[in-house]
């Protein structure tokens, strides 16, 4: 029988502990008792697709549709093995729901928990750890309302957005070590800096001008970027406001780091430290997080998202050679009873075996051509996609090129109307060029050239031009003798 008031959780792949809902405890040395044995995979190791889907729709449908859909619009190799699973978020209006689905390579997840398997035989639970959050609502330390969860981790940090205590997205951000390597110092520093200073200038020695800069802007865009993931989410989720902002730093703060939430219109949001586990060491907090998560899918309490590819495996008794085999053992005792009983029993169950063996074999061939089927529909989706895409950027080019040629026309058209209107123009007033210069579509430099007496054309000349519609006319430069008179006239269209 498994044991659901503890979980084993294994954390980061390499070690494993007994998890009660409170605290951490080893693994016991010698026999380990049937836990359920859960684990998380990092959002750098996931992708992610959400799409829309009718309530109606069945679990087998979104089940093959979350399947195509992450091969076909998420971009899957088709040559490599996923596993995917999707959580179902219930939309408020409409009829609708709103599936996010995950896939994980098989063989990160091998590569990762192959010695744990090895050694306990299965994993049951293997999920995103953003969904993590979850447990405090069951748990009810939260309550629900729209909040925002910042989780800055090591190799693993994201914002996660709940509505109403229903999960809805996460935003992958930088994690510790990118920042530290942005920074330039190493892990434990950035994690001493952040907790310490923050971004609060106060905080900071003059020599620390250049850092303190770069952990204010790093932390500036990282901010922006959330806040345009809850823009993004607003009109597919409703999402009003947002009640409760929650740093998730292994209790610790980052000094000024919410307030930045302030420039983005969540200046009446609460904002605090998150630290449900208060018992439990720095360093282990959201892995406690994490394990009671797991704890409340080993007590069925929430529905998970699973990508596990290590299922436990039934009773010997309950699996089709365990029940053959009691058949067969029954039959033989009942053999050495009523030999001709015995043997027509014997007759046909190899009859039933032969039969059931042709059903699999025939089951699993239709399987091959299905796989196969689909393997074809997903190659030629590809290569319709690819055509499509090669189609769509030959009409983009001619878009391009119509548009070139209309602003090459327009400009054309431009400098011909300007040429026209000022050659019309100094024939009205008897006046002529020395240097006719067009400098781009919309302005021109002339050279005016008059009479001495007749000089008073110029300005009429100025004017009929203004009187055109050009919006700009001005006298830059006079040159006068005796005889005649020059100015340099700039128009702009």
């Amino acid at each position: 029988m498994i044991i659901n008031d503890k979980v084993l959780f294994i954390i980061d792949g390499d070690r494993e502990f007994i998890f009660d809902g409170n605290t951490f405890s080893p693994v016991p040395t010698k026999k380990v008792p049937k836990y359920f044995i859960a684990s998380t995979v990092p959002s750098l190791n996931t992708r992610t697709h959400g799409y829309k889907t009718t309530k109606q729709t069945s679990l087998e449908k979104i089940e093959i549709q979350s399947e195509m859909n992450m091969y076909e619009d998420a971009g899957l190799d088709p040559d490599t093995d996923f596993k995917i699973s999707s959580l179902i978020i219930p939309l408020e209006d409409g009829d609708e729901d709103f599936v996010e689905s995950y896939a994980v390579e098989v063989d990160i997840l091998n590569e990762k928990f192959d010695p744990f398997v090895k050694k306990y035989g299965h994993l049951d639970l293997i999920f995103p750890s953003a969904l993590s959050y979850t447990a405090l609502y069951n748990a009810e330390t939260i309550d629900a309302k729209n909040d925002l969860y910042i989780h800055l981790g090591e190799h693993n940090a994201y914002a996660v957005i709940f509505k109403n205590g229903q999960y809805i997205s996460t935003r992958t951000i930088s994690t510790l070590d990118e920042l530290a390597r942005k920074i330039g110092v190493d892990i434990d520093k950035i994690r001493e800096i952040l907790s310490t200073k923050g971004v609060k200038d106060e905080l900071y020695n003059d020599d620390e001008f250049i850092q303190m800069s770069d952990i204010q802007e790093e932390l500036s865009k990282l901010v922006e970027r959330i806040a345009h993931s809850i823009g993004h989410k607003r009109g597919i989720f409703k999402l009003d406001t947002i009640h409760n902002i929650y740093l998730d730093f292994e209790g610790l703060d980052i000094p000024g780091f919410l307030n930045l939430f302030d420039n983005y219109g969540y200046e009446n949001s609460n904002k605090s430290i998150l630290d449900p586990f208060k018992d439990i060491e720095i360093g282990m907090k959201h892995f406690a997080l994490n394990a009671k998560y797991a704890l409340e899918v080993a007590q069925e309490h929430i529905i998970p998202v699973n990508l596990t590819v290590y299922d436990r495996q039934p009773p010997f008794f309950k699996t089709n050679v365990g029940t053959f085999s009691v058949v067969m053992l029954l039959a033989i005792i009942l053999a050495s009873i009523y030999p001709i009983y015995a043997y027509i029993t014997l007759e046909s169950l190899v009859d039933k075996e032969s039969e059931l063996k042709h059903n699999v074999a025939q089951m699993q061939k239709k399987t091959k051509n299905l796989h196969a089927k689909l393997k074809d529909i997903r190659e030629n989706k590809k290569i319709i996609k690819e055509k499509n895409n090669k189609k769509e950027l030959k009409i983009k080019a001619l878009g391009n090129m119509i548009s070139a040629l209309e602003e090459f026309d327009k400009n054309t058209l431009n400098r011909q109307r300007m040429m026209k209107d000022v050659n019309e123009a100094m024939h009205k007033y008897n006046l002529s060029s020395k240097r006719f210069e067009l400098r781009d579509s919309d302005f021109l430099i002339v050279q005016v050239i008059s009479e001495y007496s007749h000089r008073d054309n110029i300005s009429e000349f100025i004017k009929e031009l203004i009187s055109l519609g050009y919006s700009n006319v001005l006298t830059k430069k006079v040159q006068k003798t005796e005889t005649y008179y020059e100015s340099f006239v700039e128009i702009h269209q």
